[in-house]
C-alpha cells in the first residue's frame, strides 16, 4: 500500500510540475500579447492624432478655396487679395507636400 501511495504522490508531483510549466508558458504568451497590444494602442493614438491634423489641414484648405472662389472677378480672373491668398495657398500646399515626404 505504501508503494501505491508513493507512486500516487510522485504522479501528483509530476502533474503539478507539468501544470506549472504550462502556466509559465501561458503567462509568457500573455505578457508578449500585452506588450503587443500596448504598442498597437500607441500606434493607434498616433494615427488618430495624424488623422485629426490632416482633417484640420483639409478644412483649412477648403476654407482657402472658398475664399478664392468668392474673390474672383466676373471674367474669371483672380482679384488682388484673392491672388495673394492663392499664392499663400500654393506655398502651403508645397510645404505640406515637402513635410509629408520627410
Amino acid at each position: 500500500m505504501a508503494k501505491i501511495e508513493a507512486f500516487k504522490a510522485e504522479a501528483f508531483k509530476a502533474e503539478v510540475a507539468r501544470l506549472e510549466a504550462l502556466a509559465a508558458g501561458a503567462r509568457a504568451d500573455f505578457e508578449r500579447e500585452r506588450e503587443r497590444a500596448d504598442r498597437l494602442a500607441v500606434e493607434l493614438m498616433q494615427a488618430a492624432a495624424e488623422t485629426k491634423a490632416a482633417n484640420a489641414w483639409a478644412a483649412r484648405l477648403e476654407d482657402e478655396v472658398t475664399a478664392l472662389r468668392t474673390g474672383r472677378r466676373p471674367g474669371g480672373a483672380i482679384a488682388g487679395p484673392a491672388a495673394l491668398r492663392l499664392g499663400h495657398l500654393a506655398a502651403a500646399i508645397v510645404d505640406a507636400d515637402r513635410a509629408a515626404c520627410r
